[in-house]
């Protein structure tokens, strides 16, 4: 009989203290903030795991994008043999703790809007957008688009896709003469930088 009443004892104080258990197992936004921007990766191992090649783009030098501003990230920067197509990837987080694909949309309009944005009457470089489709890759779909026009006599194009890679965003932009006679796979060197960045 006791060990029925200490039984039935024990069941009642679960009950009461249940909830005060599964309240402190929830987790504020703040708290998932703070827990993302632990467990993010440094930018330089995020770096780290970009390739020596890639698409036939051989890696160059790894420079801070705005000096002095941490918030801007840094660039490394990619060419084809001869530096026919020169390639830019981009890793940032404009002081965001964790960058994710909901902050993707504006990124991506200001990255297209900075590489439309040029100067044309003291430059006489010109580009506009041409077509826009995305880049499948695991772990989430770059947004990129196509950049026609001209750098003074020279047809050139720009492929600019943005995307996320371990809580950052992701920037690849590769620029080349237009109808180079030269294969260069702008999209399929963008999917392999995303595809290292993101570890996979």
């Amino acid at each position: 009989m006791i060990g029925g009443i200490r039984g039935a004892a024990l069941r009642c104080l679960t009950l009461i203290m249940l909830p005060a258990v599964l309240a402190g197992c929830a987790v504020t936004e703040e708290e998932a903030a703070a827990r993302a921007q632990h467990e993010r990766p440094l930018i330089d191992t995020v770096l780290a795991r970009l390739p020596a090649g890639a698409a036939g783009f051989e890696r160059g030098t790894t420079m801070d994008v705005a000096p002095g501003d941490p918030n801007a990230g840094k660039v490394v920067e990619y060419a084809t043999s001869g530096r026919v197509a020169v390639g830019h990837v981009f890793v940032y987080d404009m002081g965001r703790p964790s960058v994710t694909a909901a902050d993707l949309p504006p990124e991506v309009e200001r990255a297209i809007s900075e590489g439309t944005g040029l100067p044309a009457d003291r430059t006489g470089r010109e580009l506009a957008v041409a077509g826009r489709s995305p880049v499948t890759v695991p772990g989430g779909d770059l947004s990129c688009a196509l950049l026609e026009g001209s750098f003074g006599r020279l047809r050139v194009e720009r492929h600019v896709c943005v995307g996320v890679a371990a809580g950052r965003f992701l920037r690849v932009q590769v620029t080349m003469p237009s109808r180079s006679g030269t294969a260069v796979d702008a999209r399929g060197f963008a999917a392999e930088i995303a595809r290292a960045a993101r570890g996979a």
